[in-house]
């Protein structure tokens, strides 16, 4: 039974941008619906132990006798936990991954759930539908997987804790359902880097990360099939399992694995991944509507489908040819969205623009490959007024993963080359698009006289807010600030002037969480358009009412709550803040860890 889970560890495969000798960033996931295969070899002994350290050369080539025992290829695929059977039981989860063994006598069919975030990955659980054992396991201390960055000579440890459940394990020779609690003892160091030779090619600059494990567990077994488990034993177990990584936008970085004896004298098993499904996507930008005449200089940007905070998740640029044509090529199977940005100069006035026609990601339409083309994307400019007002707004756009809103953050750690999207208030129209420079920073200059509001245009980031003001006879508004957070844009200096959350202009309520996922508490925001009756309520996930909030009459005006699952003897997990102004209502799901 640990074994099914220990194996489990090896298979999420993180995507990582970064440097030489290489210094691991998982902020680089594989797309969502990424199926990535991997080459299996589980003769004990017929494969070597890595040697570590620094510069190494490690050929795992068939030539060198390495991996010539393979017995399958499987594929595994990256998740969206709200599209899987088991999602109920790891509410904190956003990522999964379907796991596919040559191990047929235990764990060949898994779902496994985790937890990203600036903090690192962390396994929440796993269901197993393997036919023998259809089991399960959830950690009450969800199990450290990886840091947001491993720099050589990094060495973590943790420990977690979980409860697993199997229907046939086998116990005397018999099979049984059990119970098993165990805890686990985990360090990671980043041991060693340099070439790797496999048999599908030669890498450079590789990590090699090892993992070792020691695992205690306590066993009951449910003797007679009613639910009463009795205590039978304690089994002890320990694993070292060598992890190669590479920098890689797209497909795996997870290039190979290799679990050794815990004598670490031979190679139990190991694998390697091939390359995932590729395709591209073509097609053309227009200056207008009638497709008349093509831009001919500019770039393209292409995105994955939810974002990635710490990157802007830029995952290529490509440049215009003279007849308006673009191509992202070898980029795996998946969901994307794509913006021109045309040449400021030779398009003066052109905005930022997305496929779909529009001016932010939001109405932005997404693309999705299933095939090993996407042809006839086509993008038609959009433009903004000439300027011709004596106004300007300046601000900074900063990252910290924290989601403290922090003054001055944009000279601690800017996000530069963002659109912020100028906008008419009332209204949706966007009157400029600009792009941070390299100090995080953003200047209007020009501006016509009249009210507006501020967005910022990250693709797969919503905004809690926007900055609303009123210029007129060369009004100069300094201090509109945003800090980016894990999962969203948060107005820095909420004094300086009114705020609103940006919602689609549909709606009439404005409800925002943050940080969220949250630790200790989250901040609750609420702008009440008009004075009415506000009501302000959590409920857990079977839709019971947890906490009235706010209940009242309010005027016009932005209000702030807080609220602790814990604070009112309440689990962490999922929760849902709903919100009813009037006949009107708005719901946001928020998450305590």
């Amino acid at each position: 039974m640990k074994k099914i889970f220990t194996l489990s560890l090896i298979f999420i495969s993180i995507c990582f941008f970064a440097q030489t000798p290489p210094v691991i960033e998982a902020t680089y996931y594989p797309v969502k619906n990424t199926s990535i295969k991997q080459v299996w070899d589980v003769t004990p002994g017929s494969m070597s132990v890595p040697v570590v350290g620094p510069n190494k050369i490690w050929d795992y080539r068939n030539s060198n006798g390495q991996f010539n025992n393979v017995v399958d290829t499987f594929r595994f695929r990256i998740l969206d936990p709200a599209t899987t059977p088991y999602k109920q039981y790891f509410p904190t989860s956003n990522q999964c991954v379907f796991i596919r063994t040559p191990f047929t006598n235990f764990s060949d069919s898994l779902f496994y759930y985790f937890k990203v975030n600036q903090k690192g990955t962390y396994i929440v659980g796993g269901f197993n539908i393997k036919k023998i054992y259809d089991s399960t396991i959830i950690y009450s201390k969800n199990d450290f997987y990886s840091p947001p960055l491993l720099s050589y000579g990094d060495v973590f440890s943790d420990t977690s804790r979980y409860i697993a459940y199997a229907k046939k394990y086998q116990y005397l020779g018999n099979p049984y359902s059990v119970k098993i609690k165990g805890t686990k003892f985990k360090t990671l160091s980043y041991v060693g880097y340099g070439t790797l030779k496999l048999p599908n090619g030669t890498y450079n600059n590789v990590a090699q990360i090892v993992e070792v494990n020691n695992i205690i567990d306590s066993i009951y077994v449910d003797f007679s099939n009613t639910g009463n488990y009795v205590y039978t034993t304690i089994s002890t177990s320990s694993a070292k399992n060598y992890n190669f990584f590479r920098n890689n936008t797209f497909g795996s970085a997870f290039l190979a694995y290799l679990s050794a004896n815990p004598s670490n004298t031979q190679v139990q098993y190991g694998w390697y991944t091939l390359p995932v499904d590729f395709g591209s996507i073509t097609g053309t930008v227009y200056t207008n509507a009638s497709e008349s005449v093509p831009v001919a200089n500019g770039e393209m940007y292409l995105y994955r489908e939810n974002s990635n905070f710490a990157k802007n998740d830029i995952l290529a640029k490509t440049t215009l040819d003279i007849n308006g044509n673009y191509k992202f090529d070898s980029i795996p199977y998946g969901e994307y969205r794509i913006a021109a940005r045309p040449n400021a100069t030779l398009y003066p006035n052109s905005k930022i623009t997305y496929f779909g026609d529009t001016t932010n990601w939001i109405d932005a339409t997404s693309i999705i490959t299933t095939t090993t083309t996407s042809p006839g994307h086509k993008i038609h400019l959009q433009y903004s007024p000439a300027p011709s007002g004596a106004n300007s707004i300046v601000g900074n756009i900063g990252l910290n993963l924290n989601i403290a809103r922090i003054s001055g953050i944009a000279s601690v750690n800017p996000v530069k080359g963002v659109g912020v999207v100028i906008k008419k208030n009332p209204g949706n129209s966007a009157e400029r698009v600009l792009v941070t420079d390299t100090t995080g920073k953003f200047n209007t200059g020009n501006l016509n006289d009249g009210a507006y509001k501020v967005f910022v245009d990250i693709p797969g980031l919503h905004m809690t807010g926007t900055y609303n003001f009123t210029v007129s006879n060369g009004t100069t508004v300094n201090g509109l600030d945003f800090t980016v957070g894990t999962d969203s844009i948060h107005p820095t200096n909420i004094s300086v002037i009114g705020i609103k959350e940006y919602k689609n202009p549909s709606s009439s309520q404005f409800l925002s969480v943050f940080p969220n996922p949250y630790t200790n508490f989250a901040t609750i925001v609420v702008a009440n358009p008009t004075a009415s009756n506000l009501t302000l309520e959590v409920y857990n996930m079977l839709g019971e009412k947890v906490q009235t909030i706010e209940n009242s009459i309010k005027q016009a005006g932005l209000y702030t709550y807080s609220f602790s699952a814990k604070s009112i003897n309440l689990s962490s997990g999922m929760y849902f803040v709903k919100l009813t102004v009037g006949n009107k209502t708005n719901v946001i799901k928020i998450v305590e860890q």
